[in-house]
């Protein structure tokens, strides 16, 4: 029954860590066809030819956002807000690209399928966060650490009356 009813923090740690690392792989691959291949340039005048909005600025969102936040999504760095861009990037395309294909790519390339999934993995990273092996939860382990050590000297600040422990114990040292 454990396949099927129990959570295990390893096997969820180590289905967020495959998730954000397949999901990382195809966007910096998109992303690095966006700028290197094509060229920011060519994307613009595509955008603009689809019909996207403001293709001065969603081009090169899209291009970098891919690019460099797809190389910090597989490391587990920024992955909320990344994921939120990589959304909209999808429903961008979803909108904007897409409209009207079937699911199933089709020989000529047309279909919606690979955004619809690539969104869809990016929505579940932004709610389920990018687990244990990652930038994001070593920086927060840090900063729970320090913040529970601070925590820790205003409790004892508290305690002696809003003098700090220090004083109060060479105080009773001293008397």
């Amino acid at each position: 029954m454990w396949l099927l009813t129990e959570r295990s923090t390893l096997a969820t740690d180590i289905g967020l860590l495959v998730l954000r690392l397949a999901a990382a792989t195809v966007f910096v691959a998109h992303g690095w066809g966006d700028v290197f291949d094509a060229g920011v340039g060519t994307n613009i005048e595509n955008y603009r030819d689809a019909g996207i909005p403001l293709p001065e600025l969603s081009a090169p969102f899209t291009a970098y956002i891919q690019l460099v936040g797809g190389v910090a999504f597989a490391l587990g760095a920024l992955t909320r807000p990344l994921a939120v861009g990589f959304v909209v990037v999808m429903a961008g395309a979803l909108l904007f690209v897409h409209r009207g294909e079937p699911l199933a790519i089709q020989p000529d390339g047309s279909g919606f399928g690979f955004a619809f999934i690539m969104g869809a993995a990016s929505l579940a990273l932004l709610l389920t966060g990018p687990g244990r092996w990652s930038v994001d939860h070593v920086l927060a382990a840090r900063r729970g650490k320090a913040g529970r050590s601070r925590e820790r000297s205003s409790a004892d600040e508290a305690l002696a009356g809003g003098r700090s422990v220090a004083t109060t114990r060479s105080q009773r040292e001293a008397a």
